[in-house]
């Protein structure tokens, strides 16, 4: 029965990253657009403030913006804080196509674009194809996996085209509070000025944790107890009490569906792989659990790893980075043989759903026709339009480093995973489900729930007249905790009851179909 449970709750859990209604930055990361961004600096040595500020923060671990003019698709915003930011791609890049952070409301309380404070523009640094941090994202936000939205936008300082970049949602109280229906705990960034400690291993005193993260929301409260108990409860815990323990602090299905994400896209610059660091962890204070949130994964498709194409396409599904010690949490996962299977459930039904060439390729084609003329257009780009043209469809080697080509990577890569797979017994995994836009009808309902946390009762509002509907609400460990029958019309009052304070799902089907499905937060 118990096992039972836990897989329901891998089919249901993951369904934690639904999107409210109008959540802050829609239109921004609207996929369909890519946007423009005109920046126009009024200062005459602009770049050279720009460059000693990053600089001075590098060294400092400070954030200096100067100001400027900020026009996104014609809507003008004044003084908007602007800074480099990166670390590779900044001092790395050949050209002054740097990396940048936009701040809206640096200079003005309360200024913002789309519900946003802030945004990164990347400058997809050693990725001819353009397109590998953004395929992953979206990968991961299709699976309801916490991580950053991300769109195209076309670049302008002063008037001069810059070129193609990827705008980037920030991990902000924005995000947490989109996502997690609070921003209210603390959030720790796994990048600290020692990330290489970021390991989630015991460290005993408070001090040794400084370096290996970041403390990035209740900075002067400074209260790190609930990260330590989350460390000790992965590494020094007995294997009997291993499991039981980590489910009590961490809602283990954001980690397990991002390290199978991690695997199958081989991006190996994250927490399980090479180096360990690019993630948060946010102490979730509805469900008094640690979630696990993706970030920075522009070496997806197998870059920066240092193996020949063929052996990265051809990686264990069970492969971690040697030390596997040095990564307590996977390596203890993997070794309790219930998180084993819950891993290998989630790379399956991937695998078996969603990573696939027929699923994959008409998304390649899709980014490929929206930004090729931008791409082409660019005079500062590392690579290429050959370069660009050729990696969508062929591995390509371009000063002598190799480039996995996107469709090739895709098709090798998924036959490699379904074929171990099934020398493990995993075969036919069912989607997993996400609660995201899902439709078997073909017929999508738009849900409305206001007011959204409430406390006594909500009013749920279709856009499209219900016929026998049913509505089942669930908890966050997937068990059904209300249902309502035989519902007809738009509007559906839902009242508390004995529910407690939490986050909970609910599903709407109607003559057995999945049409629509959301989330509710009850307070007290």
């Amino acid at each position: 029965m118990k096992k039972k449970i836990t897989i329901l709750a891998l089919f249901l859990i993951i369904g934690s990253n639904l999107f409210a209604q109008s959540t802050a930055g829609d239109s921004l990361f609207n996929d369909t657009t890519v946007h423009s961004i005109y920046i126009n600096f009024s200062q005459v040595n602009y770049w050279t403030l720009l460059q000693n500020n990053k600089a001075y923060d590098d060294a400092n671990d400070s954030s200096t913006y100067i100001p400027a003019q900020v026009i996104v698709d014609g809507q003008q915003l004044d003084s908007v804080g602007i800074q480099f930011k990166g670390n590779s791609s900044y001092y790395n890049y050949p050209s002054n196509k740097k990396p940048f952070t936009l701040s809206f409301n640096e200079y003005i309380s309360g200024q913002k674009y789309n519900g946003l404070k802030n945004i990164n523009l990347n400058n997809m640094y050693q990725d001819p194809s353009f397109m590998r941090e953004k395929m992953f994202l979206d990968f991961c936000n299709a699976k309801a996996m916490y991580a950053p939205r991300a769109n195209y936008a076309r670049l302008y300082i002063n008037g001069n085209y810059w070129g193609l970049y990827l705008m980037v949602e920030r991990i902000t109280k924005t995000f947490l509070k989109d996502r997690f229906g609070d921003n209210d705990d603390n959030l720790w960034k796994g990048d600290g000025s020692g990330s290489s400690c970021a390991d989630l291993k015991y460290h005993g005193t408070l001090t040794s944790y400084y370096n290996c993260y970041e403390l990035k929301t209740n900075e002067l409260a400074n209260d790190w107890s609930k990260l330590i108990n989350l460390t000790y409860q992965i590494n020094m815990t007995t294997n009997t009490q291993f499991r039981d323990s980590v489910e009590a602090a961490m809602n283990t299905q954001s980690f397990i569906s991002a390290w199978a994400a991690f695997n199958l896209f081989v991006e190996f610059d994250s927490y399980p792989y090479r180096f360990i660091h690019n993630y948060y962890i946010y102490h979730d204070s509805i469900a008094n659990k640690f979630q696990f949130i993706v970030w920075d994964a522009s070496t997806a498709f197998g870059m920066d790893v240092p193996m020949t194409i063929p052996q990265i396409e051809a990686i264990s599904v069970l492969y971690v980075t040697p030390l596997a010690t040095d990564r307590p949490l996977v390596n203890r996962m993997l070794a309790n043989s219930v998180y084993k299977d819950t891993y290998l459930k989630t790379i399956c039904s991937f695998a078996d759903n969603d990573f696939l060439p027929s699923v994959l390729n008409p998304k390649i084609d899709t980014l490929y026709n929206r930004i090729k003329n931008f791409v082409y257009a660019e005079t500062m780009k590392m690579y290429s339009n050959q370069n660009f043209d050729d990696n969508i469809t062929q591995n390509i080697n371009v000063s002598g480093i190799d480039y996995p080509g996107l469709k090739p990577f895709i098709q090798n890569r998924s036959a490699s995973v379904l074929a171990e797979l099934n020398t493990l017994g995993y075969t036919n995994c069912p989607a997993i489900w996400t609660g995201i836009n899902e439709t078997n009808s073909g017929n999508e309902i738009g849900l409305n729930i206001y007011p959204n946390p409430f406390t006594e009762s909500t009013t749920l509002q279709t856009n499209k007249v219900l016929k026998n509907a049913t509505l089942t609400v669930y908890n966050s460990y997937g068990q059904t905790v209300k249902q309502i029958k035989n519902i007809y019309g738009q509007t559906i009052i839902l009242q508390r009851d004995n529910l407690s304070s939490g986050l909970y799902f609910i599903r709407l089907t109607q003559d057995h179909e999945v049409i629509t499905a959301n989330k509710f937060i009850i307070t007290d």
